[in-house]
């Protein structure tokens, strides 16, 4: 790749850009940018499903244009993070000091990143320690190559969360608790809108699921096959009744922006102390429940992990709703809608891992192997749904 071939869009908040390469601004100094950025907070596009084959990076070619690109003088060196399925990041040497680059996903956009942006900075403005978005020498909050976004951030201070530390736990807590209590105010623009989250179970949800299978069942063993057929037949039932039952009681939910994947990896910690959130890129309007659910499946999980059992340690559970509840308030309808949440959640997964197969196979047929990995996850989804839908234990602090 060659510098000629490389398009860098300039973008400030509120989605100007440049094919020249001419700045299209310099920093959000003006009260119109200001608005704009204020604006962005009050609408999100939630990410789906639909991940093209990934691609090798040619870090030889892509490094030295973002060096231009920042003002951090030479990039001395960089290794990749070892966290992370979605991004690509690396930890990266610069004469001012380290710095961490995100690569994204084909399905981040240009849109996405600029609510990203907006949510960081108004954590940020509240104290939260979310991480700086470092912008280029022109302004702007990302480099485009090849139609793929990449964003340096700031490096926070801090450790990996330990999941043997009670006190950590407890930290975690109040840091879900703390963000859900800033982003309160960000309600939607307009009237409310259904979960996109609980949208993506309907129709189109359950024909994809019915589009895939029919894609790995030529690939798949007799026997495979037939567990695959009365699995994804359960699997869509379950889709269609939360899709409904759900979606009726949203009314009495609360809807907020929620992190998107508030768990273990995406925090970091000094001692008992919350030092850093990270991993905004899920960030999205959708339900608090959703957001809940995600913490106390990562925080509060059962070791080992049973795919036929529960999926929380219920005393976990009861600390960890604790410690939130100290930061921000939960509604009752919230809690009693945690448990057909915890499977919401898995099905959502499913559509998904579903529309990315039916992407995959539009520019490269799938294999063998990759039916017998898909017959593998709906297997474990679906006996994990089928215990959630059985065993529907309430989550209280009484728990």
């Amino acid at each position: 790749m060659t510098e000629s071939s490389f398009r860098w869009d300039q973008s400030d908040l509120t989605g100007r850009t440049t094919d020249s390469g001419t700045p299209a601004f310099s920093g959000v100094t003006d009260p119109a940018a200001e608005r704009a950025e204020h604006m962005l907070l009050h609408s999100s596009v939630a990410r789906q499903g639909g991940r093209l084959p990934a691609t090798t990076v040619d870090e030889a070619a892509l490094f030295p244009l973002l060096q231009n690109a920042y003002g951090f003088g030479r990039w001395h060196s960089w290794c990749r993070t070892d966290k992370g399925s979605s991004n690509i990041s690396w930890f990266v040497q610069t004469d001012v000091g380290m710095v961490v680059l995100r690569r994204s996903h084909n399905l981040k956009t240009v849109a996405g990143a600029q609510f990203e942006s907006a949510l960081i900075e108004h954590l940020r403005g509240h104290g939260y320690p979310a991480p700086p978005i470092q912008r280029t020498q022109d302004g702007a909050i990302y480099v485009q190559v090849h139609g793929v976004l990449h964003m340096v951030m700031g490096l926070l201070p801090g450790r990996a969360y330990d999941p043997a530390d009670g006190a950590q736990l407890e930290a975690a807590a109040r840091g879900l608790g703390r963000y859900h209590s800033i982003v309160s105010e960000l309600t939607p623009m307009g009237e409310s809108k259904r979960s996109s989250s609980l949208a993506s179970l309907g129709q189109l949800g359950q024909e994809n699921l019915y589009a895939a299978v029919n894609v790995v069942l030529p690939l798949l063993p007799t026997d495979a096959a037939a567990g695959v057929t009365s699995e994804a037949q359960y699997l869509a039932d379950r889709m269609e009744q939360l899709n409904v039952g759900l979606g009726q009681r949203q009314k009495d939910m609360r809807s907020l922006v929620i992190h998107g994947s508030y768990g273990q990896s995406a925090v970091l910690v000094d001692g008992h102390r919350l030092t850093g959130v990270l991993d905004f890129d899920r960030s999205a309007h959708d339900l608090l429940a959703l957001d809940l659910a995600y913490a106390l499946r990562s925080f509060c999980r059962e070791v080992p992990i049973r795919h036929d059992g529960p999926a929380v340690n219920l005393d976990l559970c009861r600390t960890f709703l604790r410690h939130y509840r100290s930061q921000t308030s939960l509604t009752d309808a919230d809690l009693a809608a945690l448990p057909e949440v915890f499977q919401a959640q898995r099905l959502v997964v499913i559509a998904k891992k579903c529309q990315n197969l039916l992407t995959k196979q539009a520019v490269l047929p799938r294999q063998p192997k990759d039916a017998l990995n898909f017959a593998l996850l709906l297997h474990r989804e679906c006996a994990r749904v089928r215990w959630l839908t059985d065993n529907p234990f309430p989550i209280t602090e009484d728990t």
